[in-house]
């Protein structure tokens, strides 16, 4: 793919610049982070698979193991370019850090392996590549230190170089201050301590008695006042340490060149590790991301379908409680036309949708729930933001125009063309056939394209062709304000004097505005307002609808689990009567023999002995079927690996609960959905369901009801404000003492702890809270709150 048309203006006005951006802030070599600041979609559908893949597996090694991360590492392009020279000798520092990065690398590598991966894992030909050199790394960490420095042991002439220099400055400091005493009783320094001078010890003498003190001038301050003197006696100690300080760069020059020449031979393989280092870094910061941003992964598919389901703009998501985007293209419709209320979230959408196309396109991660489809194009033009410009004499309707016109000599039916706003800056008659004739001249080459606009001819066009198709921004007719919300198949109402009366303007302007309006285009508007509000009414009902079904699933289970009780209680008290039957029965037998041992002995007839048998054989037969019918039934059966796939219904035997299956199973665990709420389950736990009925997840909420004393309730407090937060915290919990729910859990992230803060203090202070702690490990950790009501 070769986003070309995607230019730098395209990044910002998206807000792929942001993203690229905070790829490179979680990247730990610089390499890296020049790779994500300069990302652009180029790789191939098959390379974008593979990549996400390879995230999807590190995500889970990552939860399984947290201390698999990469730590902030140099650049080492020219040390390596250095290192293949031979005869080529190393600064400490390039050892280093090259010493650094191969253990980092055997570390990574060591724990991959204990992990046990799969046969078939995407990562098993990266670190198979991986060499340890832990020789290598041994002697560089025998030779240098932490910072860098060559350490005294590096050498036993090193060592003795070192001690004779401590020992040679020790004396020189010792004469040194005996002369700054001597001199300063006299009043000759200016200070009352030695300087250095190029290297040199030296004595700040007052210029004035310069003459006073024997020795070598080195330098002279700017004023001239002080006068810096070697001191005869001085000059041979000092003459001695440079000498041996010479000979100790000599020393440390060689060992450096000799440690370059023993690491020389394995500069391949160091070249390899730290590629490789690279690959995880990339990755590794992909993964990170994802999990800031709550992400997941999209289908990319070679088809023209779009789909987005729950799709958050990450850069709004930062700032506040962002309304998600649910949106569905399929293949035979190629333009969508957004309509609505100004400052109602066209152009969000519309960039919502271009900067997810860039990420999958790019092999990122989006942020939005499971199940995105999105194309593969290979371009992307946009058409947003006023291109006004005083320098080239070009108006806004110019510029547009400009634009659409580059658009429509690239775009072919691979393209995805983003146009907001389309059709302004002219008269609305001739802008409105101009963009008609403009999306139908893309229709015809099966280009996708998504338009925003407030012209009404659009609309209708919408409502006529077969391959456009209508959507709106949600508005609310009752308190006059843009609900965010995405409506497909319908056209939006601009509602600009329903806006423009709510901000103030005053009602005798907007009664002639009417008027100026003409009755055909007011009766439009007011027209669609009325199907708005019809379709909220319909809306509110299927709510209400779906309310009430959930409450009678409810009830229902809680009867079963009712009849189940009471059932087996009545199958309890059938086995105990009939095993008390039975005892009654054996003694009966007992007695009957006995009887007939009578018989026998007052030879009585055969056929009376039979008789009486007989019918004890069929007492006891009966008896019998009684104690099997009121048996236990038998336990739920275990499930085989290989019916463990994405889609498919089990029993978690640990909850006695049911879920799907979302992924493929990894190291004996797999994600299950239940109720709601993605958990890593072990395979042991798994068992046969006995129901498909699936519930799709309405709300952020969620009443987890099962055959258990206590019923969970869920609120996710991620993304909001303060203020916000606690308001929502107040209802939550209020409604949860009147739904007589026992356990709650507050989902409200690990970010800078702010909102954590607050729901702690909260629940400390609330009355009906009777105790609260932080999630565990597979419950969410930090960022999730389990409380206890009263």
């Amino acid at each position: 793919m070769s986003l070309s048309s995607s230019t730098p203006l395209s990044y910002q006005h998206l807000g792929f610049d942001d993203v690229r951006q905070w790829l490179a802030n979680e990247a730990a070599g610089t390499t890296v982070r020049q790779q994500f600041e300069n990302l652009h979609p180029g790789k191939t559908k098959s390379e974008i698979d593979a990549q996400y893949a390879r995230v999807m597996e590190l995500d889970g090694l990552m939860e399984a193991n947290h201390s698999f991360l990469v730590i902030p590492y140099d650049n080492l392009n020219e040390t390596l370019k250095l290192l293949s020279l031979p005869g080529s000798t190393l600064y400490s520092e390039n050892l280093r850090s090259l010493g650094k990065v191969l253990e980092q690398t055997r570390i990574l590598q060591t724990i991959y392996f204990k992990n046990s991966p799969a046969p078939d894992s995407v990562w098993q030909e990266t670190f198979q590549a991986i060499e340890a050199l832990l020789p290598v790394e041994k002697s560089i960490s025998k030779i240098i230190g932490a910072d860098g420095e060559i350490l005294d042991n590096a050498s036993s002439t090193l060592a003795a170089l070192r001690r004779k220099l401590r020992k040679s400055a020790g004396s020189i400091r010792s004469r040194m201050n005996d002369l700054v005493s001597k001199y300063a009783e006299r009043g000759y320094l200016n200070e009352g301590q030695a300087g250095i001078k190029g290297g040199r010890l030296v004595l700040p003498v007052l210029s004035s008695y310069k003459h006073q003190v024997k020795g070598v001038i080195q330098d002279m301050s700017n004023t001239g006042t002080t006068t810096f003197i070697e001191p005869f006696e001085i000059i041979e100690l000092n003459n001695q340490i440079k000498t041996m300080e010479a000979e100790e760069q000599q020393e440390i020059q060689r060992i450096l060149r000799d440690l370059t020449a023993q690491i020389h031979p394995h500069h391949q393989a160091i070249q390899t590790n730290y590629k490789m280092l690279q690959f995880l870094d990339t990755h590794v910061a992909l993964v990170k991301f994802s999990k800031t941003f709550a992400c997941s992964i999209p289908l990319l598919t070679d088809e023209s379908i779009l789909v987005l389901k729950t799709a958050r703009n990450p850069r709004l998501a930062l700032q506040r409680k962002v309304v998600p985007l649910n949106l569905s293209m399929d293949a035979e419709t190629t333009t969508l036309i957004i309509t609505g209320p100004n400052a109602g979230g066209k152009t969000v959408a519309l960039k919502t949708i271009g900067l997810f196309v860039l990420m999958a396109n790019s092999g990122v991660p989006i942020p939005a729930a499971e199940g995105c489809v999105i194309p593969f194009f290979d371009h992307i033009f946009t058409d947003i933001g006023d291109r006004q410009s005083l320098v080239n004499d070009l108006s806004t309707f110019s510029a547009h125009i400009g634009t659409i016109i580059d658009i429509l000599k690239q775009a072919t039916s691979a393209s995805l063309v983003l146009l907001d706003e389309l059709g302004t800056g002219t008269d609305p008659a001739e802008g409105g056939a101009l963009a008609r004739s403009i999306l139908e001249a893309l229709a015809e080459r099966g280009t996708k394209t998504v338009a925003t606009t407030h012209l009404g001819d659009l609309k209708v066009f919408a409502h006529e062709a077969p391959s456009v198709m209508n959507g709106a921004m949600e508005f609310d007719q009752d308190g006059l304000m843009p609900t965010y919300k995405f409506q497909a198949g319908v056209p939006g109402s601009s509602y600009g004097f329903e806006i423009s009366r709510r901000l103030g303007l005053p009602e005798n302007i907007l009664s002639t505005a009417r008027n100026y309006v003409g009755w055909a285009r007011d009766s439009l508007e007011t027209l669609l307002r009325s199907l708005e509000a019809e379709r909220m009414t319909l809306s509110n009902l299927t709510s209400e609808n779906a309310r009430l079904q959930r409450d009678l699933k409810v009830k229902q289970q809680r009867m079963d689990t009712a009849l189940e009780s009471v059932q087996k209680t009545e199958r309890k008290a059938d086995r105990e009567a009939a095993k008390k039957a039975g005892q009654i029965i054996s003694d009966t037998r007992q007695t009957v023999e006995k009887i007939i041992r009578q018989i026998k002995e007052s030879q009585a007839g055969k056929e009376s002995i039979k008789e009486v048998h007989a019918t004890l054989d069929d007492i006891e037969s009966r008896l019998d079927k009684v104690v099997e019918a009121t048996e236990e039934p038998r336990q739920i059966k275990k499930i085989a690996l290989e019916e463990i796939t994405p889609g498919k219904w089990v029993t978690v035997l640990s909850l006695d609960q049911q879920g799907m299956v979302l992924e493929v199973p990894l190291k004996g665990k797999v994600y299950v959905e239940v109720d709601g709420k993605r958990m890593r389950i072990p395979l042991d736990w798994l068992g046969q369901a006995t129901t498909t009925e699936i519930e799709e997840e309405i709300s952020t909420v969620i009443v987890n009801v099962s055959e258990r004393s206590g019923s969970t309730y869920s609120l996710d407090l991620r993304g909001y404000r303060a203020e916000a937060a606690l308001d929502e915290l107040g209802r939550f919990v209020d409604q949860a003492v009147l739904s007589n729910l026992s356990i709650l859990q507050i989902i409200h992230g690990k970010g800078s702890g702010v909102i954590k803060e607050i729901v702690h203090e909260f629940l400390g202070k609330h009355p009906a809270v009777k105790s609260k702690r932080v999630g565990g490990m597979d419950e969410g950790g930090a960022g999730v709150t389990f409380v206890e009501l009263k």
